[in-house]
């Protein structure tokens, strides 16, 4: 499937659809930095270009997400300390009290927006 272009008027209304911020993570967004998620996959999902599919995002969060749903992105974001563990300079930040481990869950910036709505 080949992926259609998103038009500008659409790209503008997703983002101000978080006022302007990462769906995911949070951090603010300029205009030219926003990368368009799309929710469902576009590649082996057939997500489409509704409005309802996108979501805003910093290039990290998307680049990471790549195609994977929601719940398998959450899971693979509280499953970071585990990977983490198996590098050595990781394992010394952590021997010398150097960084901490917080094993949270994960909450999405739009799903703590729509719970104060």
């Amino acid at each position: 499937m080949s992926r259609k272009q998103i038009a500008q008027k659409i790209r503008k209304q997703v983002y101000e659809k978080y006022n302007r911020h990462c769906a995911y993570c949070g951090c603010e967004l300029k205009y030219k930095d926003m990368e368009v998620d799309h929710v469902i996959p576009v590649y082996g999902k057939d997500g489409g270009n509704d409005i309802d599919n996108l979501l805003p995002s910093c290039r990290m969060c998307n680049f990471y997400k790549s195609t994977f749903t929601l719940e398998d992105y959450r899971k693979n974001l509280e499953s970071l300390h585990e990977r983490l563990q198996k590098l050595f300079i990781y394992r010394m930040a952590m021997k010398y009290g150097l960084i901490t481990e917080h094993k949270n869950k994960v909450v999405f910036y739009f799903e703590k927006e729509q719970n104060n709505d």
